[in-house]
């Protein structure tokens, strides 16, 4: 490439060349003054020799390289035999194909990150020559050069860098966008996305996508050059929550991937919800975390109850904190089932279905301790057996509504307060009536004893005490 562009140049013929990832030498770059210019801009320095020795005679901002100076280019420097040169540090997104473009008199280069890419350092007087290159460049930031020099006569300099936009030259795709924010009017019950723009130089547009929550379907919202959209978007109940993600296109018709997905709920949600039962006040608390959205206005706190014949959610009051202590519930070990609902500042309330949905984050299901003890006392008999007395527990329930597990029967020493357990177990749910029955062995010694029989549930509840029941151990 280096003597062809020798050649162009003694010649004046213009010379063009497609090179991918081809690099030249690179060359020493000199400091410029501390100037700092506008994003993608030029810094521009003035030297009045062509070897870029010294101090710079002037730094300053250049939009664009195209240039024809006839004399001196600026105060301080000399018609013939100076320099100028151009840099910019700019990001160019995704990379991809790009053409480098100079026209020049005399001697100019141009670099990336300090490779050269296009050298035609030969004096042509006032003839200008052109040379165009073609290379990939990464994704990212790198640092565009270019090095001008006239020796004598006319000074002439045009420079540009572009990507290619052609389908067959471009295959890589944009990066995604990146910034997504999204805004929710609860008022008009729209969405309004916006984004950063992206540092492709050969973008065409973006597309705007949404999905609800749960579905894997995306549905193209618009297709737009801005950095914003409002979707008019209005779901029927106000409830369903959407991601939004943005794509980018270019124009050799390549899409990147999607943004990170951005979540949009209408309305705020009860993300956990919690409870305690206290048994000393029969009282239900709930807890869940306070939402701070702006449009957040108020919770309604509903109970699953026995309504008519038919399970219902019954409101049981509204409140802007994030607890809630219900009235005293009978601990009767049963199931008991909470919901909490958030309203918007728009007067849309959470969606309240009439089932209960164990996945749901805003719904509790509360198991009561059973605090309610058999109802009936058991029958005792009592009589002899074999080296003692046997006692007997009865209770005539029938089966499948019996609320007690086991019996317990008791005795004592008549005439004494200390009562001890005889037998404590549960009952064979076959026979009918239940029942437990012990000899219990004791001496032959003319006392009297009592004894006394109850019931027990599950939970540790007991029935109310039997008759008691005395029997005499004659003397043997």
């Amino acid at each position: 490439m280096h003597h062809k562009s020798l050649v162009a140049a003694r010649s004046g013929a213009a010379v063009s060349a497609v090179v991918l990832g081809g690099l030249l030498a690179g060359a020493p770059q000199a400091a410029a003054a501390d100037v700092s210019c506008s994003a993608n801009v030029y810094k521009r320095t003035f030297y009045k020799n062509t070897s870029f020795s010294g101090s710079p005679v002037k730094t300053d901002c250049d939009s664009a390289i195209d240039q024809n100076w006839s004399g001196s280019p600026v105060s301080g420097v000399p018609s013939n035999n100076f320099g100028v040169r151009w840099s910019v540090t700019r990001d160019f997104g995704s990379g991809g194909p790009f053409k480098f473009a100079v026209s020049a008199t005399d001697g100019v280069r141009a670099y990336l990150d300090g490779v050269r890419q296009i050298d035609m350092w030969v004096g042509s007087g006032d003839t200008a020559r052109s040379m165009s290159i073609g290379f990939g460049i990464p994704s990212g930031k790198h640092t565009v050069r270019v090095d001008y020099v006239n020796w004598s006569g006319a000074a002439k300099v045009k420079f540009t860098y572009s990507p290619l936009t052609s389908a067959k030259d471009d295959s890589t795709a944009p990066l995604a966008p990146t910034g997504v924010k999204t805004a929710y009017d609860t008022k008009s019950r729209k969405t309004t996305v916006s984004w950063s723009a992206n540092k492709e130089m050969d973008l065409a547009g973006y597309s705007l996508y949404r999905r609800p929550v749960g579905s894997s379907t995306w549905t193209k919202v618009t297709t737009t050059t801005g950095r914003s959209f409002t979707d008019p978007l209005v779901n029927p109940d106000d409830r369903t929550p959407y991601y939004y993600e943005v794509r980018a296109r270019d124009k050799a018709g390549n899409t990147s991937s999607g943004s990170k997905d951005t979540i949009v709920r209408p309305l705020p949600i009860v993300t956990e919800l919690t409870g305690t039962y206290d048994k000393a006040t029969h009282k239900v608390t709930l807890n869940w975390p306070l939402n701070t959205e702006p449009q957040f206005d108020h919770y309604t706190v509903l109970s699953n109850d026995m309504v008519d014949g038919y399970w219902k959610w019954v409101p049981l009051g509204t409140t802007k904190g994030n607890t809630w202590t219900t009235a005293p519930v009978v601990a009767d070990g049963e199931w008991r089932h909470y919901r909490v609902l958030v309203t918007n500042d728009n007067g849309t309330t959470t969606y309240n279905p009439g089932g209960l949905d164990a996945y749901a984050t805003n719904e509790l299901w509360l198991e009561i301790p059973d605090g309610i003890a058999p109802a009936a006392a058991p029958e005792l008999l009592a009589g002899s057996c074999e080296g003692g007395i046997r006692a007997t527990a009865n209770d005539y329930t029938p089966a499948p509504i019996r609320d007690f597990t086991g019996f317990e029967i008791e005795r004592r020493e008549a005439g004494t307060g200390t009562w001890s357990v005889v037998v404590h177990q549960g009952y064979d749910p076959r026979r009918d009536p239940a029942f437990v029955t012990v000899c219990d062995q004791l001496p032959a010694d003319g006392r009297t004893y009592e004894y006394r029989a109850r019931t027990y549930d599950a939970a540790g509840n007991y029935s109310p005490y039997s008759e008691i029941r005395a029997m005499t151990r004659p003397t043997g």
